[in-house]
């Protein structure tokens, strides 16, 4: 028996005083009256939890200035919620009537200091938010009489030390959330403490904690709280989890980002040094490994910084690096250019006596090499900007200027800038440097001098020292034994390019006792700091560990410079890579340079091909132009997504096309700016247009709109992997009336705006082109599927069978298949009024962003007939989630049907982390606990077999029906 749908109910003012009428006869003992610019969905599923468990749920048209004088009455309220409604202390005040009141909640109300003490006589209270309201630190007291009070939201207020002060009597609070407060800090000048977090240490029964978004530096008082389970630092100041170290024993993990479905430290935007986030990227057990290292080998500091040389060819670069680093070289000639990227180190004396080393990069300016730059343009970096006087570009409109700060902003995330200007013939040039400023606040000093000049660049030289030093990852504290096996390394790496993985292990156990699992886990953490280039998960590249870095890009950049590879249009075959690697350094590494093209997403191998044929393609090298196949290619009826960017990172097409190749079937009908792919009877054209910001997703054929989610996916992946460029760009969704069908350049409408309409239940928009009024929720689920039967004359009623596609995204290539075989069989059930839908998150168009809450994934797994879910060496914690929640409705509901897969590929487990696969185990067990029994699979055409299997007999259920 399902529950009825709980509904907001929309009154007017005098409505509103019949409702409370009745709630005063009826002895109502909940209530929710959400402000009139409160937008929340009609569907109870998309709504938050605090408001899920009202009955009577009402949204007043306008604000009510008398509200709190009729809510006085109603004493028989045990939980009232009254978000936005613009209360203030006069309103509050009269809520001091409502004794019985064990949950309170008044975000958004504009209480101040005066409204608070008109709550210290609701002592029953156990839930309290006070959220986005003026609360200073001296009322705050008056909350401490509220001694039953086990959940406190507090947060987006005025509160400091003396605030949270009077919060330690609470000692029953399980939950506090004091995020967005002016919280006072550590004073390293004076002798007492003043953190904030100080007055928690009574709150003995803390399991969740939120202080994110305060300037917090220490959470040392935490140290003794072991209840708790869920500790929000986000966007702090902290840079030391030592403190929670219990916490992270006993099994509580270290995230990134943010879930409130399960419990972690979340420590996004945090400037960590103990331990780095490079160990807390691979894992809790890396983080537990961190720690229990350093007990046994002590620590050493890091003094080390990169500094990257930027600029356009021929700019001045190199003669940039030998003025500074390099002075007994002579300066290159005016027609020399750097081809790939040139390293030096340089060490200067810090004023301790302690040696701090710089590792400089010259990059080559020339535009081939620009694609390569988001693999080694690194955060926690100092950027040079080389500025040539002879040209013209001075404001940050100016391509020069614009190109290289958007680029940098984007991949190094927020990284300092030093501009230098090359005075080349004694010409100076004056910039708009408040102007740059204002727009990259990143951006700290512009220098300039005459490269031909010795002395041109002394003050940069200091800029440089002065800069690096306040880089957040210098000083970082690791196990001492770590920098004394990197110093190896880096000597090894003088005279040799690259070495053995066993070589490295031979060397790790002069220094450790070996242990194959930990001496990974320090390669994983030397590599993610750009010391050497080590990919574990390789099948190729794990068999060696690259030295140098130098030696590894020059590889590569040979075939970008081949003349014949040129001219055959980014095509290389294995004579090309003998003739071109024929030195001796890269003739036994053959294999391994060729899979670290195609690990940078430089190439990838064409199909299909005899082994003695071997062929890659270069998409950077295909021609600019158009196919003449492709140029008139678009038809009204298309479904169309387009991305509009305030900046365009170079090379995005060329990168999707070698993600995606295996859909790119017809290479020929592939250009610089743009690819056909396809699948079966659908075709899906990506290019970028001649705006210069602009990439427009065309599709078409039966299985348009899932071809398109696909290769959206991973577009929206490659945008992520840029930080802050999902920021910096727009999705627009052509419009779909009757007029804009029968175009090919239809009205758009943006994602983010629908989605707005549709959150404040305005479902209809009226189109610009054609006045015709659209739904806005058809704009957003797209055009119908082509394989839908859309004509039902002489037909029966077509029966939809939802199946969810769960998976982790190491599963994404099987995930892609699965859902496509079984999408073709709509053609063969089509006759039978039968339909597959499935749905996976990226097939959402909402999961096209980040904004997509996990609750509503959870919703449609509740709502599908048939749940299939795919392992192979980690669960996922929200596929995990996904699982949970589908078996709950089965138990409840005899539905969905749940099938689980796990594919039994021949892995190391060496590479793998050690965490995922015991979580894997466990959740095998779990399966067995719950008499589930999975199925293991070797390869897609064995998982495409089973299931279809399976699906037929189930569809000889519906058949009957």
């Amino acid at each position: 028996m399902t529950t009825a749908q709980k509904t907001i109910r929309r009154i007017t003012s005098d409505e509103l005083d019949e409702v409370l009428a009745h709630a005063i006869d009826e002895k109502w003992t909940d209530l929710a009256l959400l402000g009139p610019r409160i937008t929340i969905h009609d569907d109870e599923k998309y709504w938050p939890q605090s408001l899920k468990k009202h009955t009577h749920i009402y949204q007043p048209s306008e604000l009510i200035s008398d509200l709190g004088i009729r809510l006085s009455k109603l004493t028989s309220l045990t939980s009232l919620l009254l978000w936005g409604n613009r209360l203030g202390d006069a309103g509050v005040k009269h809520l001091s009537n409502l004794v019985n009141l064990t949950s309170l909640d008044l975000s958004a109300n504009q209480i101040g200091d005066t409204g608070v003490k008109h709550l210290s006589s609701l002592v029953n209270l156990t839930s309290l938010d006070l959220s986005r309201n003026q609360i200073g630190d001296i009322v705050v007291k008056h909350l401490s009489n509220l001694v039953n009070l086990t959940s406190l939201d507090l947060s987006r207020n005025q509160i400091g030390d003396t605030g949270v002060m009077h919060l330690s009597s609470l000692v029953n609070l399980t939950s506090l959330v004091l995020s967005g407060n002016p919280l006072a800090n550590q004073d390293a000048n004076n002798l007492q403490d003043t953190n904030s977090l100080r007055h928690l240490v009574t709150l003995t029964n803390l399991e969740r904690l939120f202080v994110r978004q305060t300037d917090i530096t220490s959470i040392a008082p935490l140290s003794d709280l072991s209840n708790l389970r869920s500790v929000d630092i986000r966007d702090t100041s902290v840079s030391d989890l030592s403190p929670l170290r219990k916490l992270l024993e006993s099994g509580i993990v270290a995230k990134r980002e943010y879930s409130e479905w399960s419990d972690g430290i979340y420590v996004e935007y945090c400037p960590l040094i103990h331990p780095p986030p490079e160990i807390v990227q691979q894992g809790h057990e890396a983080v537990l490994n961190y720690f229990r290292e350093i007990d046994a080998q002590g620590t050493a500091t890091l003094l080390e910084a990169k500094v990257l040389i930027v600029g356009e060819g021929r700019a001045g670069k190199t003669s940039l690096l030998r003025r500074l680093y390099q002075p007994d070289q002579p300066l290159p000639s005016e027609d020399a250019t750097t081809r790939g990227i040139d390293i030096c180190p340089y060490h200067f004396q810090l004023g301790d006596g302690r040696t701090f080393r710089l590792n400089v990069w010259d990059f080559g300016g020339q535009q081939i090499y620009h694609a390569t730059h988001q693999f080694f343009l690194t955060k926690n970096s100092l950027y040079i900007l080389l500025d040539d006087t002879a040209k013209d570009a001075q404001s940050v409109t100016d391509e020069n200027f614009r190109y290289w700060l958007e680029v940098i902003d984007l991949l190094s995330k927020h990284s300092p800038v030093l501009i230098f200007q090359n005075e080349k013939g004694g010409r100076s040039k004056a910039i708009d440097i408040q102007g740059i400023k204002g727009r990259f606040d990143n951006v700290k000093e512009v220098y300039n001098g005459n490269l031909m000049m010795p002395r041109s660049t002394a003050k940069l030289a200091q800029a440089i020292e002065y800069q690096v030093q306040q880089l957040p990852h210098v000083g970082e504290q690791v196990p001492a034994k770590w920098v004394d096996i990197r110093r190896a390394l880096e000597q090894k790496a003088v005279d040799k390019a690259y070495i053995s993985q066993q070589d490295y292990f031979d060397l790790y156990e002069q220094y450790l006792e070996f242990n194959r699992e930990k001496a990974l886990r320090l390669s994983q953490y030397l590599h993610d700091l750009g010391v050497f280039l080590h990919f574990q998960d390789d099948k190729v590249l794990r068999k060696s560990v690259i030295l140098q870095n130098r030696w590894a890009t020059e590889a590569v950049f040979r075939v970008f410079d081949d003349e014949t590879v040129k001219s055959q249009l980014g095509r290389f075959t294995i004579a090309d890579c003998e003739r071109i690697w024929s030195q001796s350094e890269y003739r036994d590494m053959h294999d391994e340079l060729r899979a670290l093209m195609e690990k940078f997403e430089l190439c990838y191998a064409l199909p299909d091909l005899p082994k003695n044929e071997e062929t890659w393609l270069m998409p950077q090298l295909l021609p600019p132009s158009t196919p003449a196949e492709l140029s008139d290619w678009k038809r009204p009826g298309d479904l169309v997504l387009t991305y509009r960017y305030h900046f365009l990172p170079k090379g995005l097409i060329n990168r999707l096309m070698v993600r995606k190749h295996r859909y790119a079937k017809r290479p020929h009908l592939a250009w610089s700016n743009g690819v056909l792919f396809e699948a079966d009877d659908s075709s899906v054209l990506v290019q970028a247009t001649s705006r210069g910001d602009e990439i427009v997703l065309r599709a078409r054929g039966l299985e348009a709109k899932n071809l398109l989610g696909i290769i959206a996916a991973d577009l929206d992946a490659l945008n992520a992997s840029f930080s802050g460029l999902e920021d910096k760009l727009q999705k627009l969704i052509p419009c779909n009336c009757n007029q804009c069908v029968a175009t090919s350049i239809p009205e758009m409408y943006e994602y983010k705006y629908l989605l707005k309409r549709k959150q404040d239940v305005k479902l209809n928009i009226e189109c610009r082109a054609s006045y015709l009024e659209v739904n806005v929720m058809s704009l957003l689920d797209g055009f119908i599927p082509a394989s839908i039967p859309l004509e039902k004359e002489n037909r029966g009623e077509t029966k939809t069978i939802k199946i969810f596609l769960a998976s982790s995204e190491e599963m994404r290539d099987d995930r892609d298949e699965f859902d496509r075989y079984f999408r073709q069989q709509n053609d063969r059930l089509r006759k039978k009024d039968i339909y597959l839908e499935i749905i996976r998150w990226e097939n959402f168009l909402d999961a096209m962003s980040k904004t997509r809450l996990q609750d509503e994934y959870n919703q449609a797994v509740r709502d599908c007939d048939i749940f299939v879910s795919l392992f192979m060496t980690k669960t996922g914690t929200f596929t995990e989630e996904e699982f949970n929640v589908a078996h709950q409705a089965f138990q409840q509901n005899d539905k969905p049907r749940i099938f689980t897969y796990f594919k039994d590929a021949s892995t190391s487990l060496v590479n793998i982390d050690k965490a995922a696969m015991q979580s894997l185990w466990k959740f095998q067990e779990k399966l067995k606990k719950l008499g589930h029994y999975w199925t293991s699979y070797n390869d897609i055409e064995g998982l495409k077999r089973h299931f279809r299997d399976q699906l037929d007999k189930i569809l000889d259920k519906f058949y009957d029906d």
